[in-house]
């Protein structure tokens, strides 16, 4: 009985510590994505300043 009771909280100590680890990647995940939203933004944003510059950007035939 003490075999199962020691092999209950082994598990117990692992699920916590698997949840723990889950919430913790989680709040990355939402933290990295946050972050590429940003990145997204700012390139649309770099992109439609290049586009307003036009036909001063094509490159030369020699480049």
């Amino acid at each position: 009985m003490d075999e199962l009771r020691s092999r209950i909280v082994e598990l117990e100590i692992r699920y916590t510590h698997q949840n723990d680890m889950v919430e913790e990647l989680n709040t990355e995940l939402t933290s990295a994505n946050a972050r590429i939203d940003r990145l997204e933004h700012q390139v649309k944003a770099v992109h439609e300043m290049l586009g307003t510059l036009g036909p001063e950007l094509t490159q030369s035939p020699d480049e």
